[in-house]
């Protein structure tokens, strides 16, 4: 019998569905290009950091590449045509300047980004390759804030409108897309407890319930008192918070828990979004992107977490299967 549930955990360790297929084959395309541009690049490059940057970067590209062609291997889902070994050439164009090579890294890698994002959020049949696709998510997000503090170093950044409303006793700077983000990730979180509050007083499921406390307490309340402090430092005025008491409702027959629990993943699936947007486009403060990093990072977990969840408790729409396994 133990053999037999052994047996039967590591075949469903081998499903896959046909988003997860088309997302292996994404980010391997998206993989391939990424090394063909950098050794194109590396032919122009002219400034020494930026060489090692890319050299670097070709590296951890290649070795991603490997780990999407294994998983290609394992599940029977065909590849594309490999990147070329190298490419060389004999002119060393100044019409392709390190500036324009920095800043269009900057924005393909960004590109990236949100590819891996649809990956991991549409990746709910398995469980280990949505690991995988989180754990390449990190490590482009690192890029991305390493390879913009680069950008700012060399004096390459160009800088959006600032936030002219910045009270005197603040030494930052923030610009204006930034200011927006603040302010409109604070306006979600409050829709967030709100709805979450909501959400708690109709379950019936003490599972669920405990998910909807732990997660009411341990990230809105907390992230919605971070953005409230970050508004007031930045002088941004502060949206209408929730009520503190909310009336428990009597007639709960028509919200089921399947459907909640819906509701809620679709509320986190659209604050990484968010968050992701945020990250994009925070550059004129680092402090400030790292913080909304974290941000998004907090949302990913609690979105694995939920697929987890979900699936134990048979609230999730399976999608259609890659393979069907004997």
């Amino acid at each position: 019998m133990v053999f037999s549930l052994r047996k039967t955990a590591e075949l469903k360790k081998r499903h896959i569905n046909v988003q997860e297929a088309y997302n292996l084959w994404d980010i391997l395309a998206a993989k391939y290009a990424e090394i063909e541009q950098i050794q194109i690049w590396e032919n122009f490059a002219h400034d020494l950091d930026l060489k090692l940057l890319l050299g670097s970067l070709k590296a951890d590209y290649t070795k991603e590449a490997r780990n999407i062609e294994n998983e290609m291997r394992k599940h029977g889902v065909s590849g594309i045509d490999a990147p070329r070994k190298g490419v060389n050439t004999s002119s060393n164009s100044e019409v392709l300047t390190d500036e324009g090579i920095a800043l269009e890294l900057f924005i393909k890698s960004k590109e990236v980004m949100e590819i891996l994002l649809r990956a991991i959020r549409s990746s709910t049949t398995n469980d280990d390759l949505r690991k995988l696709f989180i754990k390449m998510l990190r490590d482009t997000i690192s890029r991305v804030d390493m390879n913009s503090k680069y950008i700012k170093l060399r004096g390459w950044f160009n800088q959006p409108p600032l936030y002219p409303n910045i009270p005197k006793d603040t030494n930052e700077m923030i610009d204006c897309g930034e200011a927006y983000h603040i302010w409109d990730h604070l306006t979600f979180r409050y829709d967030n407890i709100q709805q979450t509050r909501i959400l708690y007083e109709t379950t019936h499921d003490e599972d669920f319930k405990m998910v909807l406390k732990t997660g009411l307490g341990k990230i809105l309340m907390e992230q919605a008192e971070l953005l409230e402090k970050e508004c007031l430092k930045f002088g941004i005025p502060l949206p209408k918070a929730p009520p503190n008491v909310l009336t428990t409702i009597q007639t709960t027959e028509m919200l089921d828990d399947n459907h909640m629990f819906r509701v809620l993943n679709a509320g986190v699936q659209g604050a990484a979004v968010l968050h992701f947007s945020a990250v994009k486009q925070c550059g004129t403060n680092d402090r400030l992107r790292k913080i909304f990093i974290e941000l998004l990072y907090d949302e990913i977990y609690m979105a694995d977490k939920l697929t987890k969840f979900g699936k134990l408790k048979s609230w999730f729409n399976e999608a259609p299967k890659y393979t069907l396994l004997r």
